[in-house]
């Protein structure tokens, strides 16, 4: 059987990522690997994951597409960081992200220098997140980061912004949505949409929330899609 499988939220968990590919058998001949997104920022590993998810990209059987996270550190390699949260504070986590580019990396005051090193030594994976699509589709399912603009007549045309960081506004309309199709996202950690603490997939009646909130200390989650339609999933803790 075929199967569909989605992982969401890796941020800079190289290690973890790799060992539930493993776990679930993931074969790249066989099955489909859907990823939606926040490669950086938390693990000690972005440049890994990145260059990974950017080599897995080349294949037939592959898709990916970008998340909040990863726009927060092209924002802050084109001085463009956010004043209210910069983003080396420790809950953005970009110091991990920018010190497995540049082990030299301390803080603030290496800020220019981290910049133009990035540039200068990994302009194409800088490439491949900057040309990271912002959904995917097929026949059963649609898969975005973070959510979709309910409020609008066309779900596609859901702002750039929004497909990567809506959130309660979008959960709110899960079952009423006019879209046949199951949306399946990351970027919300599943404790939230479950309301208590649990950390693996969330199902909602059109909604599949995958984030296991691996960043916070929890675990990376992988959806496990089959061709007729059951859902299965597989969770790891961090192994970095």
């Amino acid at each position: 059987m075929r199967r569909t499988i989605v992982i969401s939220d890796i941020h800079g968990y190289y290690e973890t990522f790799l060992a539930l590919l493993n776990q679930i058998q993931y074969n790249a001949i066989h099955d489909r690997l859907v990823l939606l997104g926040d490669y950086v920022d938390g693990g000690p590993s972005s440049l890994k994951v990145v260059q990974h998810v950017k080599a897995l990209s080349n294949l037939n059987g592959v898709k990916v597409i970008g998340g909040n996270h990863d726009d927060m550190f092209l924002n802050w390699l084109d001085n463009q960081d956010y004043i209210l949260s910069p983003y080396t504070t420790a809950r953005n986590g970009g110091t991990q992200t920018i010190r497995s580019f540049c082990p030299w990396y301390i803080d603030e005051d290496d800020d220019e220098k981290a910049r133009v090193f990035i540039r200068r030594n990994y302009a194409p994976e800088i490439h491949f997140l900057r040309n990271l699509k912002y959904f995917l589709e097929d026949e059963h399912h649609i898969y975005v980061h973070a959510g979709i603009n309910p409020q609008i007549r066309h779900w596609r045309q859901t702002s750039t912004k929004d497909f990567r960081w809506i959130r309660g506004v979008f959960h709110a309309y899960d079952g009423i949505l006019p879209i046949s199709k199951k949306i399946v996202f990351g970027h919300e950690v599943t404790a939230r949409l479950h309301g208590e603490k649990v950390f693996h997939p969330w199902f909602g009646k059109q909604m599949i929330g995958i984030d296991g909130g691996i960043k916070f200390g929890y675990q990376l989650n992988a959806l496990i899609i089959s061709d007729g339609l059951d859902y299965t999933y597989a969770s790891l803790k961090s192994e970095d």
